[in-house]
């Protein structure tokens, strides 16, 4: 029991370190929730460490129990909240929603400290005749409670995992285990699973304060948003102001004095019109779009001025914020730019005209006039993101000339050429909009076919396959032909990169060829990865 005891000690301190580093982070989403549950545990893990029954000996565990509710009672409904404010990116909860979630805990907590409070622990006076946890009726209502709210908890947290980002997730990971360890131990000692005079669960809240702090530490919990209000407003260089609907100043920043040279108010709650006649002009009278104003202050200076409105749920305009920034360096300089400008507009069109036909030229094949290799990793890249954004498929058809080589040994490299422009020709003709042909190299070609199932790409190159070989070219009086092969591959079954992609359409090409050439075939769909 003295090991037992210090470690439920030593949780305490790591929940109050705990409460502390999320006193310091208390902007942050979830922060102020997180210090009032450490708190709670910090409560419950301290009472329970506590040698009461050195003070009452006859009823030192009851006199405990009842010590320790206020944190039992209240961390259920905190651990919601926490989840809530995290999950969602937010602190503000409407109060009828708190004071909902907690009647039924204030209900409980009153009964327990009252005479009333048989209600809640029955006859058990810490001694129990057999394993199994006995309490009051309204003792299970708050356990039923406490677990609704700790699973409704557990769902907002899967729904945040399965819509978040990696860094989410792997915080989200944490936090779901700090709440299930728990709920797993409490529910072990009041179904009588584990011993009967020692209870689980405040080792379940050291672990849980384990978890938290190593997603804290380990998993940047609170980082990305962790920055004081006060280090942002000062860091801003446009003035803001903020005024509630009936126009009194709330909050500003230095920067807004220094636009209009005058000193701020002394305190929040001056009305606007009395210290900025020019702003309080602009302020929209009724509706919250955002609008957008530049008007000139002082001597020749230009300020730009966007107000937005603040709206409640049910679209109650509450206040408004006015954001003004100094654009009379840019009005100044505008002209000179727009001289400058017109003059520049016709060089640029030139060079625009230029750097389009390099780029052509630098994508463009100058034999077939297909696009060419360079453009292919380019194509595939694109094609990549696109059916991971749509999940949709795309085909990768590699072609090679039949017998090609011996088209230049024997007839010449000129019929070889006029080969390999007419190919060309027929896959510009031939392929949609929305395919990329290429010539890989030598007599190799590729075509990245969007939104294609297998089937209809091989289909296609099947067409393609049958146009060629019906191609006739002169050579010294005779008329000569040839056919292709091509291999296929489908993406997401046959890879999900462009190098496995290329090399399973590749591997079909070659199994094209060995299966006596003009010829379409499939990629083999690869073997699933064993598992060790």
């Amino acid at each position: 029991m003295q090991i037992f005891n210090f470690i439920l000690l030593a949780g305490a301190v790591t929940a109050l370190l705990l409460a502390a580093v999320a006193w310091q982070r208390r902007h942050a989403p979830g922060a102020p929730a997180l210090l009032a549950m450490q708190l709670c545990a910090a409560w419950w893990l301290t009472c329970y460490a506590l040698p009461f029954t050195q003070f009452v000996p006859h009823d030192g565990l009851f006199l405990r129990m009842r010590v320790i509710f206020p944190g039992v009672v209240a961390i259920a409904p905190i651990t919601l909240l926490f989840v809530l404010s995290y999950a969602r990116g937010t602190n503000a909860f409407r109060p009828s929603r708190l004071l909902a979630l907690g009647l039924v805990p204030t209900v409980v907590l009153a009964v327990a400290l009252s005479p009333l409070h048989d209600l809640c622990f029955g006859s058990w006076r810490g001694v129990s005749t057999d394993s199994i946890f006995h309490m009051g009726p309204l003792f299970w209502v708050h356990s039923l409670y406490s677990y609704a709210l700790i699973a409704k908890s557990v769902l907002a947290l899967l729904a945040a995992y399965e819509h978040g980002t990696t860094q989410v997730r792997r915080q989200t990971r944490i936090l779901l285990g700090a709440l299930i360890v728990p709920i797993v131990c409490n529910v072990t000692f009041i179904a009588g699973v584990s011993p009967p005079d020692i209870d689980p669960t405040p080792l379940g809240l050291v672990a849980s304060g384990i978890l938290i702090a190593l997603a804290i530490f380990r998993r940047g919990l609170f980082d990305l948003v962790s920055v004081a209000r006060e280090k942002i407003s000062e860091a801003i260089t446009d003035g803001f102001i903020v005024v509630d609907a009936q126009r009194h100043i709330v909050e500003s920043n230095a920067a807004i004095w220094r636009i209009f040279d005058i000193d701020p108010p002394a305190q929040p709650g001056e009305l606007l019109g009395e210290r900025m006649a020019e702003l309080d002009a602009h302020v929209a009278g009724e509706g919250y779009v955002p609008t957008t104003a530049e008007f000139v202050h002082g001597a020749g200076r230009h300020l730009e001025l966007r107000t937005f409105a603040i709206c409640a749920d049910d679209g109650t305009i509450l206040g408004y914020v006015l954001i003004v920034r100094d654009v009379t360096d840019a009005r100044t300089t505008s002209f000179a730019l727009e001289q400058a400008n017109r003059q520049l507009r016709a060089q640029l069109d030139t060079i625009r005209s230029m750097q389009a036909q390099l780029q052509e030229q630098v994508i463009r094949d100058p034999l077939t006039g297909l696009y060419n290799r360079l453009y292919l990793a380019d194509a595939l890249a694109r094609e990549l993101t696109w059916a991971g954004r749509t999940g949709k498929s795309f085909a990768v058809v590699m072609i090679d000339i039949d017998h090609f080589k011996s088209v230049n040994d024997d007839h010449g490299h000129a019929l070889g050429d006029t080969m390999l422009r007419a190919l060309g020709s027929l896959l510009r003709q031939q392929v949609r909009p929305t395919d990329s042909p290429c010539r890989y190299g030598g007599e190799e070609f590729v075509i990245v076919m969007r939104d294609v199932t297998l089937d209809q790409a091989v289909e296609r190159i099947d067409d393609l396959r049958r146009a060629f070989a019906d191609l006739r070219f002169a050579s010294s009086g005779t008329e000569i032909g040839r056919t292709f092969s091509a291999g296929v591959a489908l993406y997401p079954v046959h890879g999900n990169d462009d190098a496995t992609l290329l090399a399973a359409a590749d591997a079909a090409l070659y199994a094209a060829k060995a299966a006596g050439r003009n010829r379409v075939c499939r990629a083999a769909v690869p073997a699933p990865a064993s598992i060790a």
